[in-house]
């Protein structure tokens, strides 16, 4: 491979380098924190151990108390659940009393209004029967001609 003047040439250093290699050290607060951990878990096992035998101590008090607050917990549920059908019933109750009177005054707005249509025509046939009877009555005058003077 040859270069022409003016390229770049990669330059390699063949000096050898050396490393230092440090001695280890010992550790001696990484092991003593890894021991507290460690203690500080059998600890926290030996208490969960010792909890879990507590609860399996139940007494007659406390199945008694767990009673009691289902109870009251099923009275309450109860009363809620009464609530919403009565709010439910209340409201089917207020909407089909509504549709009801929706429909009697649309029933009564119809009535009034054929009531005032056999008024009208009621009123128009007795007009036309007085016209006919003054007609009949009181028949026209005969309008003499007027002379052509």
């Amino acid at each position: 491979m040859t270069y022409q003047p003016g390229e770049p040439r990669i330059v390699y250093d063949e000096t050898p380098r050396t490393v230092a290699i440090e001695p280890r050290r010992n550790n001696t607060a990484a092991w003593i924190a890894a021991a507290l951990v460690a203690v500080v878990a059998i600890i926290a096992v030996a208490f969960m151990v010792a909890s879990a035998n507590r609860d399996a101590a139940l007494t007659q008090e406390d199945l008694s108390t767990v009673a009691e607050q289902a109870r009251a917990q099923g009275a309450l549920e109860g009363a809620q659940a009464g609530y919403n059908a009565a709010a439910t019933q209340a409201q089917s109750t207020y909407n089909a009393a509504a549709a009801n009177a929706q429909l009697a005054a649309d029933r009564s707005a119809a009535e009034a209004r054929a009531a005032a249509a056999e008024t009208r025509a009621a009123a128009e046939r007795a007009r036309a029967e007085a016209a006919e009877a003054a007609a009949a009555r009181d028949p026209a005058p005969i309008e003499e001609p007027l002379p052509l003077n």
